[in-house]
């Protein structure tokens, strides 16, 4: 199955942006998604989220917009039925593994952020307090 993708994507054509802004209306639709070029014409009355929001992604690396959605597998597996070629700007999102690691730092900071804040909310109540039953 993996040779048989490196056979059709060898065989695929590749997409400047300039083309790919050409297709941007209900009755001729392309996404650029991952470096991939889709056409999605076919697709537009079916998406749950309304044809709309696909047009208003049209014609440019939708790479953000799509990811910014929170796509299920099956749609992403979906997407795949459409795809016309490579889209010669490459893939504008960072890969999965850059992607994790980056986020895991985020959590991690995050994490530490959500213990420490309430305890230096506390430590300075009992402070003031200290300071206000001195006087």
């Amino acid at each position: 199955m993996e040779q048989l993708k490196h056979i059709v994507m060898a065989e695929t054509k590749t997409y400047a942006l300039e083309e790919c802004k050409q297709h941007v209306s209900d009755k001729d639709c392309w996404l650029v998604v991952h470096g991939k070029v889709y056409n999605v014409t076919d697709f537009l009355e079916e998406h749950p989220g309304g044809y709309d929001i696909i047009l208003t992604s049209a014609g440019k690396d939708s790479t953000q917009d799509f990811e910014e959605i929170g796509h299920s597998n099956s749609a992403r597996e979906l997407l795949e039925k459409y795809l016309i070629g490579t889209y010669a700007g490459g893939d504008s999102a960072p890969t999965n593994k850059t992607a994790g690691v980056a986020a895991k730092k985020i959590n991690g900071v995050s994490k530490a952020f959500n213990v420490l804040l309430p305890l230096l909310l506390i430590l300075a109540a009992i402070f003031v307090n200290m300071y206000l039953t001195k006087k």
